[in-house]
């Protein structure tokens, strides 16, 4: 068994492990555990890893990569016998390479104030506390989608920029399954995506991710954005009435969610506060494997390796065979 200085042995999951997984969760985190049935569907979307201790699963983390060039790190378990062990840390160092070597600028996630085992653990991992939210649900009401998305134009960069409830969540807004700081970049990417929408007076982002299960349920995420957050969340349940729910992390702020009690929103209990992380990743170079070309190749058959060395320019380094790779030392 791996002592607690070791770093624990990690490999991508497939569906293969879905009754080992399922049983990490249970002992994990109970019965009811949300994650076992998405099992299937986060294998299939992103990268669900897990780290092993010889051939058991004793830990698993998944990864998704956000409109943004950022990376979410969710459904994070591991075995009440290997915890403070260093089996998230191991799976965090995994996500953190995996993010370099895609060109992943950060890695963020959520998780519940009251965690102290959590917070330890994120701080120690180099994750840092952007904003605090609270998790909220309503059912909509009957109606259909009355309202079209707001195109990109400077006018829409400044009304963003200037809002004092994005301000309170730090520039930071909910979509899809993940989070996004509301940079003019960004404010782009998700007005390109119609994601932004005129409701009650202000502007809402409304998720249209259909790779999250929750989407597919008939639930619709959305985000303050700017305006007056009591006109936002009176108009919303009736603005997308033909979905059966609408949640989304609120910026935890007594205004704010004195608004959304007054608009029959409730609190979800598990996220009565929750923390919002990020993790900065240093991107460098990118190192890869030159491919021949049909030239090239076609050289090495007529005549060894010195013409294939000759015409690719690498005249000082002589005949080194088919074995040594000099791409990558």
């Amino acid at each position: 068994m791996a002592s607690m200085k070791e770093m624990w042995d990690v490999r991508r999951a497939s569906l293969h492990d879905r009754d080992a997984l399922k049983e990490l969760c249970r002992a994990a985190a109970g019965e009811d555990d949300y994650v076992i049935e998405r099992l299937e569907s986060m294998i299939l979307h992103g990268v669900m890893d897990v780290a092993l201790d010889g051939g058991r699963i004793v830990g698993m983390m998944h990864y998704s990569e956000g409109i943004d060039g950022s990376a979410w790190l969710a459904a994070a378990r591991t075995h009440p016998a290997y915890r403070r062990r260093g089996v998230a840390a191991s799976l965090i160092q995994n996500a953190v390479g995996l993010a370099r070597r895609s060109r992943v600028h950060a890695l963020r996630l959520v998780s519940a104030a009251s965690n102290a085992a959590g917070t330890a653990s994120v701080l120690a991992n180099g994750f840092h506390e952007v904003a605090r939210f609270t998790r909220v649900k309503r059912a909509t009401s009957k109606g259909a989608l009355r309202t079209a998305a707001l195109a990109f134009d400077a006018d829409l960069v400044r009304e963003i920029t200037d809002s004092k409830v994005l301000r309170i969540g730090n520039g930071y807004v909910p979509y899809g399954h993940y989070f996004v700081p509301l940079t003019p970049a960004n404010v782009h990417l998700l007005a390109n995506a119609r994601a932004f929408f005129r409701v009650g007076g202000g502007i809402a982002v409304v998720s249209a991710d259909s790779e999250d299960p929750a989407t597919v349920e008939g639930v619709v995420e959305f985000g303050l954005v700017a305006g007056d957050p009591s006109g936002i969340l009176r108009a919303l349940p009736g603005t997308v009435g033909q979905l059966k729910e609408l949640k989304s992390f609120l910026p935890f702020d007594r205004v704010v969610l004195g608004a959304a009690h007054r608009a029959g929103f409730e609190v979800e209990a598990w996220g009565r506060k929750v923390v919002l992380y990020e993790r900065p990743v240093e991107v460098g170079p990118t190192t890869y494997r030159k491919r021949r070309t049909y030239a090239e190749i076609a050289a090495g058959k007529r005549e060894g390796y010195a013409a294939l060395a000759l015409l690719a320019g690498g005249q000082g380094h002589g005949h080194t065979g088919p074995h040594e790779d000099r791409w990558n030392p």
